[in-house]
């Protein structure tokens, strides 16, 4: 027996046909004496320190069938790729999918007794591993198999020996019993009566419940959703509901839908559980389409992102992306988000004004849809934009130029919503807060994003609440269903998600007010600090982009600049050390937008150069050089660098 000791996900990538899987890392001496025959030699594979530790652990529970070690496994593998399989790991999304999919599935839970008492997955066999391993025939070899364990170290084990054993359609469950409850989904308890089963609808009975004010819940993965969806559908993977449950409306019903309706099942399942009168869509959004109903694509827009992390999501647009028009499509506008994406029911959800103000009041999305609306064009900007910059580094997302973006928000203006409510004389602050809630610093206690803005500033501003972005209802990551917009300011202003507008009498001292978005420097042994306000004054050169080859000869430089104190005035682009040249401004100065721009130049030696671009805005302030450094990383906005090769 060939007893590979590497890590799983190695093992599952890539090993020897016929080799049993026992990593080091999980219960090793219980699994090898489940796995393991008395009567059989065991050649080891892996490394010289994964064989010696496993040798010595074998030993150690009195195997002494050792009979070598196969040590260059990367020499074999290619070598012989005859010899080289890989393990089929399925997500609990995929197993739901295959569940609804394929009848015949074998389901096998590989776990001890006292495990599978508390808990298994509807329609599993439970045979332990032990058991399963001695006695493979019990299942038929002629349908697909998929096992799991507790979390998915012995599953894999058991996988592999069916495959050892001739079982061509095996797989197991990554992340196992845990992952699968975790999310929410129904298990079989012992004592649990057995439930009802789900109710499904077909495409146009579902369609006619959205009309009747169903919600449409959506739990594939964002790359299906890009490729296509339901305009009204909410987005929600899987494994995400759970978590969210609190969120979704106790008085409406709510229509699952995933692919196929394999996971949609499971969803709607675990929902009724919890109370919800939910419903599958038989057949999934594949059933939609046949219907004839609308279905929606993001299109080739999703490719201009730069995914910086998933949890939470953040991401920037990519300097060729920028290329366009006045605005950017809301597929490629960035996203910073400080907390995990809260979904609200735009049915249920409204927007709370109090505090020191004379007539407290609630607002549905239906009465500030019913308000007097105002359309402004205004470019959004990370704080942190370009903080890959500073030398030395500092803490936080490592932005490079894409973290700005440019839209078209519709809204009701927020000086009307703070004259209809009345602000006291001894307002001082205006408090925004979002749904977005969770753990920062040494807080013990989960805080919300919150920030705030002078009165004056609130009270005489062009600033909007959104509910709307490039003439489409507000996408869910920029804040659905209402974000403030301040134009001119760091995005952070922003508040998205908005649920609450506080008049307070004294300075704002919250976490994103005090502690972060603030400049931070020491001068002279004495620690300063400003708040992050205005957009400083920025220019990115998006044609020609950075290592492009070009040929010596005429050339275009094209880019765009903005500034949050005043319009662009001029925008000047070097070549390597040579004089500033003025590039020509395309179309009308805008007060809150970005500003396009272009150059047309020569280049006439080969090699190695640079561009250069630098902004300045009609209040005459200029970019600098070098960044001026602060401890958070914020306002980096010096000169950009663009190498070329000239040929």
């Amino acid at each position: 027996m060939l007893l590979d000791g590497r890590e799983p996900v190695e093992f599952a990538a890539g090993h020897v046909r016929g080799s049993v899987s026992m990593g080091l890392r999980g219960p090793f001496a219980e699994c090898a004496g489940a796995v393991l025959a008395p009567d059989r030699d065991v050649v080891l594979v892996g490394d010289v320190g994964i064989a010696d530790e496993a040798a010595a652990r074998l030993s150690g529970t009195g195997y002494d069938r050792v009979a070598g070690q196969l040590d260059d496994l990367a020499s074999v593998l290619t070598a012989r790729p005859e010899l080289v399989e890989a393990s089929s790991r399925l997500s609990i999304e995929q197993l739901a999918e295959l569940q609804r999919l394929e009848p015949a599935l074998q389901l096998v839970d590989v776990r001890t007794p006292a495990e599978t008492a508390q808990g298994t997955l509807p329609g599993a066999r439970e045979i332990p591993l032990a058991s399963l391993t001695k006695l493979p025939d019990a299942l038929d070899r002629s349908a697909p198999v998929v096992v799991y364990s507790a979390g998915g170290y012995r599953s894999l084990i058991a996988a592999s020996v069916l495959q050892a054993a001739g079982f061509t359609e095996v797989a197991d469950l990554a992340g196992g019993y845990r992952a699968w409850e975790d999310a929410g989904l129904r298990v079989v308890r012992e004592a649990a009566p057995e439930s009802a089963a789900v109710p499904e609808v077909g495409a146009r009975a579902a369609a006619a419940l959205l009309d009747a004010g169903a919600l449409l819940l959506d739990v594939r993965e964002p790359g299906e959703w890009q490729a296509g969806h339901v305009a009204q559908a909410l987005l929600l993977p899987m494994g995400q509901v759970a978590r969210h449950r609190d969120d979704f409306p106790q008085d409406r019903r709510i229509v699952v839908v995933c692919r196929s309706g394999g996971r949609s099942a499971a969803v709607a399942e675990a929902l009724r559980t919890w109370g919800f009168d939910a419903v599958n869509l038989s057949g999934g959004l594949t059933a939609w389409a046949l219907a004839g109903l609308p279905v929606l694509s993001t299109g080739p827009g999703s490719a201009g992102l730069v995914v910086h992390r998933t949890d939470p999501l953040n991401c920037e647009t990519s300097i060729p992306a920028l290329i366009g028009g006045v605005v950017m499509p809301n597929a490629r506008f960035y996203v910073r988000n400080h907390f995990d994406t809260p979904r609200l029911d735009p049915v249920s959800w409204q927007l709370e004004v109090k505090g020191l103000v004379e007539r407290p009041h609630r607002l549905s999305l239906r009465d500030l849809h019913s308000m007097r609306s105002e359309t402004l064009v205004a470019t959004l900007e990370c704080a942190g934009n370009g903080r890959s910059a500073f030398d030395p580094p500092t803490d936080g997302e490592q932005w490079q130029l894409g973290a700005a973006s440019t839209a078209e928000w519709t809204g009701v203006p927020l000086a009307e919503i703070l004259d209809h409510a009345g602000l006291t004389p001894e307002a001082v602050e205006i408090v925004f807060r979002g749904a977005d809630h969770g753990n920062v610093g040494d807080a013990a206690d989960p805080i919300r994003f919150e920030r705030s803005l002078p009165v004056t500033d609130a009270s005489q501003s062009s600033s909007l609440l959104a509910y709307a972005m490039n003439g489409e209802a507000l996408p869910l990551e920029h804040g659905y269903p209402l974000r403030l917009i301040v134009p001119g300011w760091y995005a952070v202003a922003s508040v998205k998600w908005l649920t609450e507008i506080e008049a307070i009498g004294s300075p704002f001292t919250g976490f994103f007010q005090a502690q972060r978005y603030v400049y931070e420097t020491e001068r002279d042994g004495t620690v300063t600090r400003e708040p992050v306000r205005l957009q400083h004054v920025r220019s990115v050169i998006t044609q020609p982009s950075a290592g492009q080859q070009i040929a010596a000869g005429d050339l275009v430089v094209r880019g765009v600049a903005w500034s949050g104190a005043a319009p662009i005035d001029k925008v000047e682009v070097s070549i390597g050390s040579g004089p500033w040249q003025s590039a020509r401004l395309i179309g009308q100065r805008h007060r809150h937008s970005w500003q396009w721009w272009e150059l047309l130049t020569q280049i006439d030696s080969s090699g190695e150069t640079t561009l250069r671009a630098r902004a300045t805005d009609l209040a005459g302030r200029t970019q600098p050089e070098r960044p001026h450094w602060n401890r958070l990383g914020y306002g980096a906005n010096a000169i950009q660098n663009v190498s070329l090769l000239v040929r």
